[in-house]
């Protein structure tokens, strides 16, 4: 029986998610900023058949679409990693699925990335944020992130957004040009190691997320955010298209952070340990 494996990294958004979605993309341009972490999806294909296994089964952080970037590079070895992220997306959108590009690109090729996207024969152009090694430990021990246990349905937010945004809402519009805006802020505040800005960034990030759609949050994801804010956390935002699944919230020093990741496991909020991965997708036969 002949195998082959090969896995590839979950992704924290940071900022100017949704923008990368082609209903709004190719009218506007869209500007995101995530990064990978050490958590990821596994794949084995075996006499042609693909399974899956998973580090973490948290909604937010880019699985499903992991599942299909791992689909195209199994059953097509000697296509490049645009190719195979260009696969995986056009696979989910078979699917019905009406989601952006940003996580088949992480999928693929890891790292702090600042992308854009546009309409066009090459829809995403990646710029890998080179930081200094102390800026990049200190960021991620900063960071904390947590499974809020809420189960969620993205597929019905990213319908009622996108029926919205097609109707021309302007609350919607508004919001998601102002969330293509602070991918570019994050992107700035990163290359610049200004600390405050990402705080900043990722504050105003998520006060426009909650301006797309009701759904994005409720009561329990609203009680995480006090129990955080109170006990450490001074930014947050949910992950992906939010409504439950992950949520990182970012502490001002590593003591608050500590702080924090001990508050909210004391309430029986799941923190879920990570580090930053510079890889994409792994041939895990090498």
């Amino acid at each position: 029986m002949t195998t082959h494996r090969a896995r590839a990294p979950l992704r924290i958004d940071l900022a100017g998610g949704w923008t990368d979605v082609p209903a709004f993309a190719d009218a506007e341009g869209g500007e995101v900023v995530n990064v990978t972490i050490d958590k990821y999806v596994h794949a084995t294909l075996s006499d042609g058949a693909i399974s899956y296994e998973h580090d973490l089964r948290t909604g937010g952080l880019g699985s499903s679409a992991c599942e299909h970037v791992l689909a195209a590079a199994l059953r097509s070895p000697d296509a490049d990693l645009d190719e195979i992220a260009e696969a995986a997306f056009a696979a989910e959108s078979a699917e019905g699925v009406t989601g952006g590009r940003q996580d088949q690109y992480a999928a693929c090729y890891g790292g702090l990335s600042y992308m854009t996207f546009r309409s066009g024969a090459e829809p995403v152009s990646i710029e890998r944020l080179e930081l200094p090694e102390p800026i990049l430990l200190g960021l991620q021990k900063r960071l904390v992130l947590v499974d809020s246990g809420v189960s969620r349905l993205s597929g019905e937010i990213h319908d009622a957004l996108w029926s919205a945004f097609a109707r021309h809402d302007d609350d919607v519009t508004g919001a998601l040009l102002a969330l293509k805006q602070y991918g570019r802020a994050m992107r700035d505040a990163l290359a610049g190691s200004d600390f405050g800005g990402v705080r900043h960034v990722l504050n105003e990030n998520w006060t426009q997320q909650k301006r797309l759609h009701p759904s994005v949050t409720n009561e329990a994801v609203e009680a995480i955010f006090d129990l955080a804010m109170r006990s450490g956390a001074s930014a947050g935002k949910a992950c992906g298209a939010g409504g439950g699944g992950a949520l990182v919230f970012y502490a001002s020093s590593d003591g608050d952070a500590i702080s924090l990741r001990r508050a909210l496991s004391g309430a029986g909020v799941a923190v879920i340990d990570f580090a930053f991965t510079f890889e994409g997708l792994v041939d895990e036969d090498e």
